[in-house]
């Protein structure tokens, strides 16, 4: 039985894109239920999910710094103490006029800055201590060598001392 062609359907089914586009690039007109969407709306969204224009234009705004006296005051509150309570929290911010969680922030990123800065000492501390500890056992392995050497030709004297007296003490 041969295969008639004219018999066969001329409109094929396409398979279903879950993913917004049609599946055959050269199709003009895109399947029924998806949606083109606009250039303007990508435009607008960037290229971060969530972050429109505004917000990142926000975020190119330059951080706002500390006036000279605020940081003076700051660092001299860290001096007293390096751990913040609430109450000393809120009369500092009254006082350089800050929000109370700025004052929390510079606290908890300078005390950070501190502990950095301790360790760097610690550990330069402990490697002046490990050069003088190393410098002295290469001393006394030096030490030990010369003596062993010193042992080693008392040793070959006294041998052969005794080889000496034993070839003229038998004759």
């Amino acid at each position: 039985m041969d295969w008639d062609w004219s018999t066969r359907p001329s409109v094929v089914p396409q398979a279903d894109s879950s993913f917004g586009f049609p599946l055959n690039s050269n199709c003009s007109t895109p399947h029924p239920g998806t949606e083109v969407k606009h250039l303007a709306m990508t435009e607008r969204q960037g290229l971060v999910p969530g972050m429109d224009k505004v917000n990142y234009e926000k975020q190119e705004q330059k951080k706002k710094r500390l006036t000279s006296k605020q940081l003076e005051s700051l660092e001299k509150s860290f001096e007293k103490e390096k751990k913040l309570d609430t109450e000393r929290k809120m009369k500092l911010s009254r006082e350089i006029g800050l929000q109370p969680r700025q004052v929390a922030v510079w606290f908890q990123n300078r005390r950070a800055r501190w502990k950095a800065k301790q360790l760097e000492h610690l550990y330069e501390a402990l490697k002046q201590d490990f050069d003088a500890i190393f410098k002295e056992k290469q001393e006394l392995q030096e030490e030990v060598m010369r003596l062993k050497a010193m042992l080693r030709n008392l040793e070959s004297r006294t041998q052969a001392s005794a080889d000496h007296q034993e070839i003229w003490g038998r004759k």
